[in-house]
């Protein structure tokens, strides 16, 4: 694709670092706003067929109504017909935020990860799923090349392509997607999927990072398949002794058969990786190694989507403390490093020794967090209010300006549509969180922007009497323009034959409807010179309906019609004669 071109005029593909079986993937330069974007085009081989283009468009809405540091942002999408590529086709594309990282499958391939790097991994694939599965979104292809961690630490969930809307009906939910390696047993089998599906996922996705291997393994996708469904999962443990009892089950109660038997829903297994007080070795874990991983109390139906709630805190540690929280907010993000930075992650040896080193910088940090609390405190007011941000009131702004100002600020922001009566399309109507609350730099800001006025279908008011078409149009909320007289040949004086617009379009409430109302008359038109045929299928027609009689008149040549006994207006049922020169 050449650099020269921009998608929607503003997003310029600079160099193809991805390439899959549906789409390709840029990095390219937003030109309004000059900052870096990963562009997903569809091929245009692809792009032919409809099914993958609807595909493509519900991944930019799954992701568009999230907004969560875990979730690959969504800025933009729509379809572009580019010459160089195919001048038929029109080929649908996503602007997506660029992730300055790898993905996780390229770590992964050279062995296993130290257990509280794979916990930090999985807590971030869970807090992801949280939200999705809040918005009504199941993923259905949890794995590892779906999942991308920056530079920072921070993991990255991406490619919605076949997640599903629980409550779309143009969806299948029982429909077989995703990749055998990572199925659910109850996607193995083609049953109706809900969020637990993607646990399952998730917990494969763990096993592997811990054990550096695969759960089931086969030669074929269909030989793994069946294996998730007919195959108890082995214990991690079996294949790393080392991790706690604890932990191992953890990870076996996500890979349940039984998905009554899993966690209910992604806070809960992410509660539960954060609650590990020892992922290696004894402690409590062995007093409990003997204990069997209980299912939950049956449910009627598909469980309840929850969001994970994280209420909002300040960590202050001693340096007594033996297990700081694995894998949440008192990660070190320095112990991905060394995997960001290498295509080979390190050998355990020495991510024990970065890690040894961390929890020393830790100890120290903790001790400086706690004085610096007890300083903050003695004045929280005006010292929390000098570190926060000011939330601005964008309200009525055009959501461009309103992005820019939140952007300088140092917020991240996220997009909402939604229509309304009183603020102009394009333009802002609400922010969450609202105007004056204090924020963090990097907080998430969602921005709801107008697309002008509910469309509104005018109603069918044919065959009603004026008053009752009137108050029709009224209650849909359009306004009753003017009032003209129409010709029927069989609707009843006074009743509506017809309205401008007509019905079905579809309007912005408060738009003038005006009403033709049948005036029980016809209007004939000229027939003398044409053929007799003609004519006479003119006024036997359905816009007629006239008795009509034809008189043969030899005086008279051109075998056409002569003369009409009416024309103009007539009543309704109106008898004719026309007469017809029958001589040559």
């Amino acid at each position: 694709m050449d650099s020269p071109f921009l998608f929607a005029q503003r997003y310029r593909p600079e160099a193809l670092i991805g390439r899959g079986g549906m789409a390709n993937v840029y990095v390219g330069t937003d030109t309004r706003l000059q900052r870096r974007v990963a562009i997903k085009a569809l091929r245009p081989d692809v792009a032919a067929d409809a099914e993958s283009r609807n595909r493509f468009q519900r991944e930019a809405h799954s992701v568009s109504a999230m907004g969560h540091p875990n979730i690959v942002r969504v800025y933009d999408a729509g379809e572009e017909f580019i010459p160089a590529v195919s001048a038929d086709v029109p080929i649908p594309y996503i602007v997506m935020e660029y992730i300055d990282g790898k993905i996780l499958r390229k770590l992964m391939d050279a062995g296993p990860f130290e257990p509280k790097v794979a916990v930090h991994i999985a807590i971030g694939i869970l807090d992801a799923l949280a939200e999705s599965h809040q918005a009504g979104i199941i993923h259905r292809d949890i794995k590892p090349g779906n999942v991308m961690i920056t530079q920072s630490g921070v993991v990255k969930v991406c490619d919605f392509g076949i997640a599903q809307a629980i409550e779309d009906p143009t969806n299948d939910p029982s429909a077989i997607v995703g990749t055998a390696q990572y199925f659910s047993p109850e996607q193995a089998k083609g049953e109706i999927i809900d969020g637990r599906s993607d646990l399952y996922s998730t917990a494969v996705v763990l096993f592997e990072m811990v054990t550096g291997s695969p759960l089931f393994s086969g030669d074929t996708s269909v030989s793994i398949a069946f294996q998730h469904v007919t195959q108890t999962a082995p214990r991690a443990r079996s294949r790393r002794p080392e991790l706690s009892p604890e932990f191992d089950m953890i990870i076996a109660k996500g890979l349940e058969k039984d998905r009554s038997a899993r966690y209910r829903t992604a806070a809960d297994f992410a509660s539960a990786l954060r609650s590990v007080t020892n992922l290696v070795g004894g402690g409590r874990a062995d007093r409990a190694a003997t204990a069997p991983v209980t299912a939950p109390e049956p449910v009627a139906g598909p469980p309840a989507l929850t969001p994970a709630v994280t209420a909002p805190r300040i960590a202050v540690e001693s340096s007594s403390t033996p297990n700081p929280e694995p894998g949440g907010d008192n990660m070190d993000l320095n112990d991905l490093r060394p995997l960001l930075q290498s295509d080979t992650p390190p050998k355990a040896s020495l991510v024990r020794w970065i890690l040894l080193g961390a929890a020393g910088l830790l100890a120290l940090a903790s001790v400086v967090v706690g004085m610096m609390f007890y300083v903050l405190t003695l004045n929280s007011g005006q010292a929390l209010s000098g570190l926060s941000i000011s939330m601005p009131d964008v309200t009525n702004v055009s959501f461009e300006t309103a992005e820019t100002q939140l952007m300088e600020l140092g917020l991240t922001v996220t997009r909402r549509v939604e229509s309304s009566d009183s603020v102009p399309e394009g333009s802002v109507i609400s922010t969450s969180p609202a105007p004056g609350v204090n924020l963090a730099a990097g907080e998430i800001v969602t921005v709801i922007e107008s697309s002008g006025a509910p469309l509104v279908a005018v109603p069918s008011i044919n065959l009603l009497a004026q008053e009752k078409a009137a108050a029709a149009i009224e209650k849909a909320g359009f306004v009753v323009g003017k009032v003209t007289d129409g010709f029927s040949p069989t609707a009843k004086q006074g009743t509506v034959v017809g309205s401008d617009p007509e019905e079905g379009t579809r309007l912005p409430a408060g738009t003038i409807i005006n009403i033709v109302v049948s005036n029980g008359k016809i209007k004939i038109p000229d027939v003398v010179g044409m053929s007799v045929g003609k004519a006479t299928r003119i006024l036997r027609g359905p816009d007629l309906q006239l008795d009509v009689t034809v008189i043969s008149d030899n005086s008279c040549s051109g075998q056409q019609i002569g003369s009409q006994s009416l024309r103009g207006e007539a009543p309704q049922q109106s008898s004719i004669t026309i007469v017809y020169c029958a001589a040559e």
